[in-house]
């Protein structure tokens, strides 16, 4: 469970697009994985999940938009590649 405290610890998310496997482990590498993804037809999902991360400056709103992409990443199938939009990357 995410605290809200000071210091803001994510647990990691491991990903699974295609045959490729990415571990996201801190909110910075999540908003990399985002912009990563802006030509792509996951990145039109992510727009505004994308803006509240990168406005995410206190402890608890980093938690939030931690919690959001977690949801997000799952609601893709990003988990283990089952989704139908494992391949979209």
């Amino acid at each position: 469970m995410l605290s809200s405290s000071a210091d803001f610890q994510p647990t990691p998310i491991h990903l699974t697009i295609g045959h490729e496997h990415i571990d996201i482990e801190s909110l910075d590498e999540a908003i990399d994985f985002l912009r990563s993804l802006r030509h792509d037809r996951l990145g039109g999902f992510a727009e505004m999940l994308l803006l509240q991360m990168e406005a995410a400056k206190a402890p608890h709103q980093k938690s939030e938009a931690w919690t959001a992409f977690r949801t997000w990443s799952t609601a893709c199938g990003l988990h283990g590649g089952k989704g139908p939009l494992s391949r979209a990357a």
